[in-house]
Parts: C-alpha cells; sequence; structure tokens
C-alpha cells in the first residue's frame, strides 16, 4: 500500500513540475508575443498552455510576481552554468564574464527579460529574486583569485552597481532597440557588460 502511495505521489510530482514549467516556458512566449505586460494575465497565460485557471494560481498564488519569479530562477540562475565553465578558464576570465553570461540571458529572454528587469526591486524586496548576493558572489571569486583581496568588496559594489545600470537602461529603451544607430541595442548591451569587470579593475 505504501509503495502504491509512494506510486501516485510520484506521479503527482511529475505532473505538477511539468505543469510549472509548460507555465514558465508558456509565459515567455505569450509575454513576448503581446509586447505589452498591461495586458498580460494569468488567465491568458494558462489558457495558451492548456491548463486551467487553477491550476496556474496554485502553482502562482501571488499571481505575476510568482511567475516572474520562477522565471528568475529557472532562467537567471546561471551558477550551474559558471561553475561547470572549462577547467581552461582562469578564475579571473571567470569573474570578468559574469556581467556578459547574465545580460546574454535576459537578451534571450526578449521583451521577458526586460520586464523582469523592471521587476527587479519589488521581486527583491519580496525575496523572491535570485537567492545569492551578487556583491558578495563578486567579492567571494575576488577574494578567492587573490589579486585584489583588500579591494574585493569595494570592485564588487561596482561591478553590480555598472551592471545593473546597464541592465535598467537596456530595458527601459525598448523601442530603441530595433535601430542599429541606437546606444541601447541588445548587441551595445552585451558588449557593455562583456567589459564591465575589466574597466572597473582598470581603476585599482
Amino acid at each position: 500500500m505504501t509503495e502504491l502511495q509512494d506510486g501516485r505521489a510520484a506521479r503527482q510530482q511529475t505532473i505538477y513540475d511539468e505543469n510549472k514549467m509548460k507555465l514558465i516556458e508558456t509565459a515567455i512566449d505569450v509575454i513576448n508575443e503581446i509586447g505589452d505586460i498591461n495586458e498580460v494575465t494569468l488567465s491568458t497565460i494558462a489558457k495558451a498552455a492548456g491548463v486551467s485557471p487553477a491550476t496556474a494560481y496554485n502553482h502562482f498564488p501571488d499571481r505575476m510576481t510568482d511567475l516572474y519569479s520562477s522565471i528568475v530562477k529557472s532562467k537567471l540562475d546561471v551558477r550551474e552554468f559558471i561553475m561547470s565553465m572549462s577547467a581552461d578558464t582562469t578564475l579571473m576570465d571567470t569573474i570578468k564574464q559574469i556581467p556578459h553570461i547574465y545580460a546574454k540571458q535576459i537578451v534571450a529572454l526578449g521583451y521577458t527579460g526586460q520586464v523582469l528587469v523592471t521587476q527587479m526591486g519589488h521581486l527583491q524586496a519580496n525575496n523572491k529574486w535570485l537567492e545569492d548576493n551578487p556583491v558578495s558572489v563578486v567579492k567571494n571569486l575576488l577574494t578567492q583569485e587573490g589579486t585584489y583581496n583588500k579591494e574585493a568588496e569595494e570592485i564588487a559594489e561596482k561591478v553590480v552597481t555598472t551592471f545593473r545600470g546597464a541592465m535598467f537602461e537596456y530595458s527601459l529603451h525598448r523601442d530603441k532597440l530595433d535601430n542599429q544607430y541606437s546606444p541601447y541595442t541588445s548587441k551595445r548591451f552585451l558588449e557593455k557588460c562583456s567589459l564591465i569587470v575589466e574597466d572597473v579593475l582598470k581603476q585599482h
């Protein structure tokens, strides 16, 4: 009897997880297609995903806030990617690539990525953004690398502040992204982020 119950519980958990991922992937498609977050509701996403609104609300009781949080945690948590970088990559090279890696994930999400950036403050205030403190992460990596031990925290704060500025600048100029001469294109955003750590280190 216990094995039967365990089997049912496992199947139910699988269905639950699959529905949640389906809602997340559908949400990204719907938000990008509609192009105006004010026109998107959880019910709209549920219908597009082929699940009931009740199922969507069960996964995301705080509605769009919980949905945004789930997208962030499934698409912007790049810790495993960073940890799995080539053994030939030096720790300093890894540190220099971190802003660019996050920027690539934001760009890959399209308009949804820009929405997440504009929601970042609200999500952080409600403990629904990524768990790791970015300043602490960069500081710890710099300390581990050893070259900038004494200035690790100051450098980390500058890197994170600069990256956040680049993110918000990119997210707030969606109407100019298709203009190749605009300073706010995805390409320029990625280029800027690839140089953030190096530019900060030049000051030290």
